[in-house]
């Protein structure tokens, strides 16, 4: 009886080691994907600091997401996020298309910069736009080849949000003032799904978050020049208070 107790034991140990390895390797090829394929599809440097992924429940966090500019760009980051929680059904893995059940991005940090040819995140919309054309897909058109390409994976998300965040509005007619507004929260379903490409899912994702931020940034704006028109009403009043000579 006591050797069924103490294999029994054993089994438990074995699978908890062998669940923690798992979780471990799966974060590692997660943030080696994540950080391999995010410059290719946004134009910019990406990084990832830590992945947690359970290998039973598919629930998982992603810590330290750093999305840099494109080329041109002057500000530290484009969008900085602390956490990212992710539910990923594990049985889609063996699928043709990859199912995410759900994706909450918690108070991300953007930054809005203008440049002579346009803003950063419009900037990482159009390179995920471009990239999504080039894996082609279901919205793509069909192009006759030689041979049949390689299916590669797609992606759906079911559940996809964005809440608590910040958006910094960036620009040399500033002058250098830094200026944040709250980030309008986004919450989208079901992007992507067969025969749609990773990339695709991150254009669709980016193209709701850039019109949320460029609310944002044109709020911002205004803010800035109610505050310049009132420091010039208030100099103005001040110089025809002063008594004439």
């Amino acid at each position: 009886m006591k050797k069924l107790i103490w294999a029994a034991a054993a089994g438990v140990v074995l699978l908890a080691v062998a669940a923690v390895v798992v979780s471990v390797n799966l974060g590692r090829i997660i943030t080696a994907a994540v950080e391999a394929a995010g410059p290719r599809v946004l134009g910019a440097p990406v990084t990832l600091a830590r992945v947690t992924l359970s290998p039973l429940s598919g629930r998982g966090t992603l810590e330290g997401l750093v999305i840099g500019n494109p080329e041109g760009f002057k500000s530290a980051s484009a969008v900085r996020v602390g956490s990212v929680d992710i539910a990923v059904r594990l049985s889609s893995l063996l699928t043709d298309t990859i199912v995410v059940e759900r994706v909450a991005v918690a108070a991300p940090e953007l930054t809005w910069e203008i440049g002579p040819d346009g803003s950063n995140l419009t900037r990482l919309r159009d390179n995920a736009e471009h990239a999504a054309a080039e894996a082609g897909g279901a919205s793509a058109e069909a192009k006759p080849s030689a041979a049949p390409a390689k299916p590669s994976k797609s992606l759906l998300i079911e559940d996809f949000s964005v809440t608590g965040g910040k958006v910094g509005l960036a620009a040399a007619a500033l002058g250098g003032r830094k200026l944040s507004v709250a980030l309008p929260d986004v919450h989208l379903t079901n992007l992507g799904g067969p025969r749609r490409s990773p990339a695709e899912v991150a254009a669709q994702a980016l193209r709701a978050v850039e019109a949320s931020a460029r609310g944002a940034a044109q709020n911002a704006g205004g803010k800035v020049l109610d505050q310049a028109r009132s420091t010039i009403m208030s100099a103005l009043g001040g110089l025809l208070d002063k008594p004439r000579k």
